[in-house]
C-alpha cells in the first residue's frame, strides 16, 4: 500500500542519514523502524503476564558471633569499628600494591 506521510525536516534528515549509514533505502529504514517500534509496545504485555522471579538477597558469610554484644555497643563505639576496619584495609591496599 502506498501512503504519504509529512515528516519534520529534522527527523527525516535523520532517517536518510541511518538509511545511508545501514545501506538500505529509505522506505527500508522506516518500515524496520515501525515493526519494532510496535513490537516494543507489545512486548510489556507479555512480560507482564509472567510471574516475577524472586531471588533472595545475598547472604555474607559469618564467622561465628561476634566477641561483643551489640547491645553494649554505642555510637562511638561503632565508628571506632568502622575506622579501624577502614584502616586496616588501607592498609592492605597499599601493601599489595607495592608488590605489584
Amino acid at each position: 500500500m502506498r501512503t504519504t506521510l509529512d515528516f519534520p525536516n529534522e527527523l527525516f534528515v535523520h532517517l536518510k542519514t541511518r538509511a545511508a549509514i545501514d545501506g538500505v533505502t529509505l522506505r527500508e529504514t522506516v518500515i524496520g523502524l515501525l515493526e519494532k517500534g510496535l513490537a516494543a509496545v507489545d512486548a510489556p504485555a507479555q512480560i507482564a503476564a509472567e510471574p516475577r522471579k524472586y531471588d533472595p538477597p545475598p547472604t555474607i558469610p559469618s564467622k561465628g558471633p561476634m566477641a561483643i554484644s551489640m547491645k553494649t555497643l554505642s555510637n562511638a563505639d561503632l565508628y571506632e569499628l568502622l575506622d579501624a576496619e577502614t584502616l586496616e584495609r588501607d592498609a592492605f591496599g597499599a601493601a599489595r600494591s607495592k608488590t605489584k
